[in-house]
């Protein structure tokens, strides 16, 4: 998990660094540790909840990051504690990074000190913005979702689904052409057994079939996405009945037979389903064009004068 987490934030050179790291996060108090004793009665913002080479990321300090994310994704944090503690992981890298940024003085550098006057002044502008076209806090009205959410259906289908079964015969470690072709020619039988109604295909796939989870089913690889299976199977199953079996297929592990056992066509997902994103969409929709009106009305009543003889000063 921490390695993934340092491939996002600082790319492969950084990966480097992580060869010998750990991250001793703490949660709960440890035995005679006075500070996060206090944390956990809820007293102590100052309490460290993590650290990492002389670095600490106090309680407060993920605190105001949890306080300051989306209502949503606070909650599934709360809901979730293996996401909880690779979140407190990235802050508190994060946190070591600025640290060690600081300590050789980076943020001192012309360039870097410049851009970072820039961002100070995009997120300042960003929320001047925001409040001068604030969007009322009960908009979007219900009907004006439940329209979107009508008018925009075919955005939100759930894909086509399928019910496959399989017969697999695997490949073996150096395993010669004539033995690859005796195991294609085994699936045949197995497919005409089923086709001349000789044999069930359940029955077959429990006793035969080299696909233990699946097997142990019949067979039954349950419902699946069809863009979800490999392009072979999508193909051997195309315009097969329910009950009606294709292969055999060859693929770089082995031999399959399938069985298509239903077919479940895409449909719009539930609206409940989707309102939350919708309601957001609508809302940044119309954040959007209360700023465009914003800047268009104050430009029209507040012109940018240029001077063109300190114009011709740039170089």
């Amino acid at each position: 998990m921490i390695m993934r987490m340092v491939s996002r934030m600082v790319g492969l050179a950084g990966m480097l660094v992580m060869l010998s790291l750990a991250l001793p996060t703490q949660l709960h108090a440890a035995p005679g540790d006075k500070g996060a004793e206090k944390a956990d009665k809820g007293g102590d913002k100052n309490a460290p909840l993590a650290s990492m080479g002389g670095v600490n990321l106090t309680v407060g300090e993920f605190q105001a990051l949890m306080n300051n994310s989306d209502k949503e994704v606070k909650k599934h944090l709360l809901e979730n504690p293996e996401l909880m503690k690779q979140k407190i992981g990235e802050a508190m890298l994060r946190k070591y990074f600025l640290a060690k940024a600081r300590e050789q003085k980076v943020d001192q550098k012309g360039d870097v000190a410049f851009m970072m006057e820039r961002a100070r002044e995009g997120v300042l502008v960003e929320n001047f913005l925001n409040i001068s076209a604030k969007v009322p806090a009960k908009y979007p009205e219900e009907s004006l979702v439940r329209q979107a959410y009508d008018e925009n259906k075919s955005r939100f289908m759930l894909p086509q689904t399928v019910n496959v079964a399989q017969i697999f015969l695997k490949y073996e470690p150096n395993m010669d052409d004539k033995a690859k072709q005796d195991l294609f020619k085994l699936a045949e039988r197995y497919m005409t057994m089923v086709q001349k109604k000789e044999s069930e295909f359940a029955s077959l796939a429990q006793k035969f079939s080299q696909h233990p989870a699946s097997a142990s089913q019949g067979g039954d690889m349950g419902w699946v996405p069809l863009n979800q299976l490999l392009p072979e199977f999508q193909k051997a199953i195309s315009g097969l009945k329910n009950g009606e079996v294709a292969g055999p297929i060859k693929t770089p592990q082995g031999v399959h037979v399938v069985q298509l056992r239903g077919t479940k066509e895409p449909t719009p997902r539930p609206y409940d389903e989707v309102k939350p994103a919708l309601t957001k969409m609508l809302k940044d929709k119309k954040l959007q064009e209360n700023k465009d009106a914003y800047v268009s009305e104050l430009l029209g009543k507040t012109q940018i004068s240029l001077n063109e003889q300190s114009r011709a000063l740039l170089k």
